[in-house]
């Protein structure tokens, strides 16, 4: 087995569309996703991707967008047999870095409110919780978090 010291994250392919999709599924989303919308990451400018390898096992993906200004974490998700094992914080902690460019000011994302492992991680890595979505997610609301950029 691949020590964690074999852990790497590279930019998201188009070879790692099928792994997003299949954990999206699993771990965020209640309908699939279509696949365009993955390789949009891909394709456009101001979104991009990374993902989260343990020798050649995918392990975890981060999908984020840049505005001039700010930049949102859309969705991270590691595997369900990989969780607390600080994939999570390592995918966040690289896009955080690229997002931290010297420009965007702050770097904003939302977790579903029953989510705790997830929101115990943004509080760890610097991010306030400033607005509850009531419902958001049809039966549970969403807290948004955003983090200053720029401040370690």
């Amino acid at each position: 087995m691949p020590s964690r010291s074999e852990r790497r994250v590279l930019p998201l392919s188009a070879e790692d569309i099928d792994f997003v999709l299949e954990l999206s599924q699993e771990r965020i989303h209640r309908d699939r996703l279509e696949r365009k919308e993955i390789e949009s990451y891909l394709q456009e400018d101001f979104l991009s991707g990374l993902v989260l390898f343990e020798g050649e096992r995918r392990i975890g993906y981060v999908l984020f967008r840049m505005s001039e200004f700010d930049g949102e974490v859309d969705e991270i998700a590691v595997r369900k047999d990989e969780e607390g094992k600080g994939g999570g914080a390592l995918l966040l902690q690289k896009a955080l870095e690229a997002l931290d460019d010297g420009r965007r000011k702050t770097c904003f994302l939302e977790a579903r409110e029953g989510n705790e492992r997830a929101r115990s991680l943004y509080s760890r890595m610097g991010f306030d919780g400033f607005r509850r979505r009531v419902a958001y997610y049809g039966d549970e609301d969403s807290i948004c978090y955003r983090k200053e950029l720029g401040r370690k």
